[in-house]
């Protein structure tokens, strides 16, 4: 009895999932008649004549692709309306409109069929000279962000670093802030190419339809690059807590300089972009010159010959930058010595491969109803300051950090559901995306926080203690966990058997477990205190710490494959 307790309270997490679908209504309650359709918008600053990016899911009865509706209910009451087709394999449809009024824009997506219908809304602001301010406001993340790298660098280098190591640090710093100067030479071109613009645009609104949609995209950029440069204050900010050595905070450096870089790399590309829509497409020139004969007295003509070559400085000298030594490669130099120099000449550390895979099938009455298998592959480190090890039970840091590189799925609704008063039209089963590959593995220095915003990407920091020969190895709360849009669907179009008009789909969604589920489950850590213990095997100056785990568990109408290999060791890189 005690034995068939434990196990109900082991699988109540995933049992939530058959409990969902058995509790379903059958189709002839609750369905919406009709094909699903969804919409969104794409772009996050809007002015007016500035291109509004809509996107969205439709579905059709076949594999053609379906007709997607889009009104535009305007913010003095009129209405717009525009046609797109979907994507013949998935589904996705995406359009641009062009608002010519200031206010709140509703939207509404017709589905092929002009059954169902999605909503959403947006706002256009006539103040183009916003642009400029999101720019400021990115370099100075910029400035922040830096300067908190700095001061971390600074504070992990205080004790038990060689005064040589010490000044070659500062260096690498100084080389970085340098690149940062540079990049700023080319934004307060942009800057001075933007206000003079604006001030045209201000005075001609003709000028204003040339500089709405690339405004609009650039003020949406640089707000996406600086939400992402908030995730380096965390980043940092979560590693506070530790001892402040550069074993402790080596890798989440390295993680701040990688974000930092990559960060700079694609906002400097889409500035060139969204310059060269501007003038190498000639838009702003050619604008201005239909304008000259007429209306612009000379400081205007000024204005737009000082606007041009502001923009091209600008683009110049982002285009000067483009090179291994930045973008990606901005903080890369720094990244190296911490990690190559320091790292590797005062820390020790145990990493290695972590590979599993985690399957789930669910039944009623014995039927199978859904079936997912999960197969991941991570990697594992560990680490503590060489001086430790000599002590006595030292202690180390750590961390887990991989993705979910392949999904399996597979269902079967009308083993829950009442088929007899349907037939079945279209069954479209979608597994969820996921990379193919270990996307730590092959990263080029985008960093973990980057990576994490790819589905299916996991992230957990460790810490561990070596006792006895042997080490214990705690898992602490994840950093990243699988995201929500990681969701195994099916779609299914169904019609009534007495009534060939009657037409109804339904987009069924089965929500996955976490990854703390998977690791915890799969290596038998109690949720209160979530630790393995692991052999250390010596063999000369090589450590090796190795377990593999596997086995089945098959509660009522459940059955649950775990498995994983898990190898690390002290062994250096060759």
């Amino acid at each position: 009895m005690q034995m068939n307790n434990m196990k109900r309270k082991s699988f109540i997490v995933l049992l939530f999932i058959g409990q969902f679908l058995l509790s379903h209504p059958v189709w002839s309650q609750g369905k919406t008649e009709g094909l699903p359709i969804t919409v969104k918008v794409i772009t996050t600053a809007s002015y007016i004549d500035g291109a509004v990016e809509l996107a969205g899911v439709s579905n059709s009865l076949n594999d053609e692709p379906g007709q997607v509706i889009i009104e535009i209910i305007k913010p003095k009451g009129g209405t717009d309306n525009l046609t797109t087709r979907a994507d013949k394999k998935t589904g996705d449809y995406s359009v641009k409109y062009t608002p010519g009024e200031m206010g709140r824009y509703k939207v509404i997506a017709y589905a092929s069929d002009k059954k169902q219908t999605a909503n959403t809304e947006f706002t256009v602001t006539a103040e183009l000279d916003a642009a400029n301010d999101e720019v400021e406001k990115f370099d100075n993340a910029v400035d922040k962000v830096m300067a908190t790298i700095e001061t971390t660098i600074q504070a992990a280098i205080v004790t038990d670093i060689s005064v040589t190591d010490k000044e070659q640090t500062k260096k690498e710093i100084q080389k970085v802030k340098d690149k940062i100067l540079k990049y700023k030479e080319a934004s307060n071109h942009l800057k001075d190419a933007v206000k003079d613009a604006v001030t045209l645009a201000k005075k001609y609104p003709e000028l204003n339809k040339t500089l709405a949609e690339p405004l609009g995209k650039l003020s949406s950029v640089v707000q996406e690059k600086s939400k992402e440069l908030e995730e380096v204050e965390k980043t940092l900010g979560a590693n506070k807590k530790k001892e402040p050595n550069i074993c402790n905070t080596a890798y989440v450096i390295s993680e701040a300089c990688g974000l930092l870089s990559t960060v700079m790399n694609l906002a400097s590309l889409s500035f060139i972009t969204i310059i060269d829509n501007i003038m190498i497409d000639k838009l702003w020139p050619k604008a201005a010159e239909n304008l000259f004969p007429k209306k612009f007295s000379d400081n205007d003509k000024f204005l737009v010959t000082q606007s041009g070559k502001s923009f091209l400085s600008a683009k110049g000298s982002l285009s000067n930058l483009e090179s291994k030594s930045f973008g990606i490669g901005m903080a890369g130099d720094l990244t190296q010595h911490i990690m190559l120099q320091l790292f590797k000449k005062y820390c020790v550390e145990y990493k290695g491969p972590l590979t599993g895979d985690y399957t789930l099938e669910l039944k009623n009455n014995g039927q199978m109803y859904l079936r997912y298998k999960i197969t991941y592959s991570a990697k594992i480190s560990v680490y503590c300051h060489k001086k430790a090890l000599a002590g006595s039970s030292p202690k180390l840091s750590g961390y887990i950090e991989g993705n979910v590189t392949k999904m399996d799925f597979t269902d079967d609704v009308w083993a829950v559901e009442d088929k007899s008063s349907w037939n079945v039209l279209k069954y479209k089963r979608m597994p969820a995306i996921v990379p193919s590959i270990n996307l730590a593995d092959k990263d080029p220095g985008f960093g973990a926080v980057a990576r994490g915003i790819v589905p299916g990407t996991f992230y957990f920091p460790l810490q561990a203690q070596i006792v006895d020969g042997k080490m214990v190895i705690r898992l602490m709360p994840a950093h990243i966990e699988f995201d929500k849009s990681l969701v195994n669907r099916s779609l299914v179009i169904v019609q009534q058997k007495n009534n060939p008009l009657s037409l109804q789909a339904e987009t069924f969604s089965y929500p996955l477990t976490t990854a703390r589920f998977i690791l915890t489950r799969t290596m038998r850590m109690a949720d209160a205190s979530p630790t393995i213990t692991l052999d250390m095997v010596t063999k000369g100056e090589v450590t090796t710490l190795e377990k593999i785990f596997s086995r089945t568990e098959t509660p009522a109408d459940t059955k649950v494959d775990f498995n994983m290999k898990l190898t690390m060791s002290n062994e250096k890189e060759k």
